[in-house]
C-alpha cells in the first residue's frame, strides 16, 4: 500500500520529502506502527513537520492513518499473543521508554481524533441533546466507561441520561423504554455486532436519532444509518486505547452543550452541590 502511494505520489515530494518517503519504505509495517514522527524526523535527518506533511502528500490524512492503514492487514492476520508480543518488545527497554512510548501514542490518537472530527457535527450531536426527552449512552465492554463518562457530564448539565452495558437479549431488555424523540449515543470502537447493527435500525425506524461515536470502520459501515457520525482514532501500535478519544469526544460534547445552554447547567450544578452537602 505505502509503495503504490509513493509510486503515485512521488513527483509531487520534494527532496527532503522524499528522504523520508525513503525511510518509510525501508521499515516493516509492524516497525512503523511504533515509529513516532519524532522518531522518524530523527532517522531521516528532517522534521516532525516534514514527517507529517510527508504522510499528507503521500495521500494519507496524516500519519496517524498511513500507520493504521498499513497495519490493517497485520493487525487481521497476526494473532493477538503475537502483536502483544512485538508491542512489549518495542517498549521494553526501560519504563523512560515505555513512559515516552506511551504518552506519545496518546497524543497520537488525540491529535488524529481532532484532526477527524467535524465542528459541525459537534453542533448537530449537541442540538439532539437539546431536544431530546432522554439522552441513552450505550457502550458494552470497554466502551461502557466512555459512554457512563457523558451520559454522567450530561446529567450534571441538565439532561435526562440514561447508560446501557448490555449485550444481546439484555441489551432488548435494557432499551425496551426507548421511545420517539429520544437520542441514542452508541460508543463502539470496531467489530460489527449483531445487537447494535440491530438497535441502530430499530432507533431508526421509531424516530430516535443516533450519534455513533467509533473506529473508522464502523464509521464507514453506519455512517448512512445514524444521524451523526464522529470519529475517535485509535493508533497502529495499540500502545494507547481508542477509549481515549472516545471520552474526550464525550467532554467536548458535554462542554458544548453547557455552553449553550448556560443557564440550565449551571442551575443543575447549583442543585448538584446543594444535594452534596446534605450528604456530607
Amino acid at each position: 500500500l505505502l509503495r503504490r502511494h509513493y509510486d503515485a505520489n512521488a513527483q509531487t515530494l520534494t527532496r527532503t520529502e522524499r528522504r523520508v518517503a525513503d525511510y518509510l519504505l525501508t521499515l516493516a509495517p509492524a516497525d512503523l506502527a511504533f515509529r513516532s514522527a519524532g522518531e522518524i524526523a530523527v532517522a531521516s535527518d528532517t522534521s516532525d513537520a516534514t514527517v507529517i506533511r510527508t504522510a499528507r502528500r503521500l495521500g494519507f490524512s496524516g500519519l496517524p492513518e498511513l500507520k493504521r492503514l498499513i497495519n490493517r492487514p497485520i493487525a487481521t492476520h497476526t494473532s493477538p499473543s503475537t502483536r502483544l508480543g512485538h508491542k512489549i518488545n518495542s517498549v521494553a527497554p526501560d519504563a523512560l521508554a515505555a513512559r515516552d512510548a506511551i504518552f506519545a501514542a496518546a497524543h497520537e490518537i488525540l491529535e488524529a481524533t481532532r484532526e477527524a472530527l467535524d465542528p459541525g457535527a459537534i453542533e448537530q450531536a449537541v442540538t439532539l441533546f437539546e431536544n431530546a426527552g432522554t439522552v441513552w449512552c450505550l457502550g458494552i465492554g470497554v466502551a461502557e466507561q466512555p459512554a457512563r463518562h457523558l451520559a454522567t457530564g450530561l446529567l450534571r448539565a441538565g439532561l435526562v441520561t440514561q447508560t446501557v452495558a448490555s449485550s444481546g437479549f439484555d441489551l432488548a431488555n435494557s432499551m425496551i423504554g426507548l421511545r420517539k424523540g429520544d437520542t441514542l449515543v452508541i460508543f463502539h470502537a470496531a467489530t460489527r455486532r449483531k445487537d447494535i447493527a440491530a438497535l441502530i435500525e430499530h432507533a431508526g425506524k421509531i424516530g430516535v436519532s443516533t450519534v455513533l461515536v467509533s473506529g473508522t470502520q464502523l464509521n464507514e459501515l453506519f455512517r448512512d444509518q445514524v444521524t451523526v457520525a464522529l470519529h475517535s482514532m485509535a493508533v497502529a501500535s495499540k500502545l494507547a486505547s481508542w477509549l481515549i478519544g472516545a471520552t474526550v469526544i464525550g467532554d467536548l460534547l458535554t462542554f458544548r452543550f453547557s455552553a449553550r445552554n448556560t443557564a440550565r447547567a449551571t442551575a443543575t450544578h447549583d442543585n448538584l452541590n446543594q444535594l452534596r452537602a446534605k450528604f456530607e
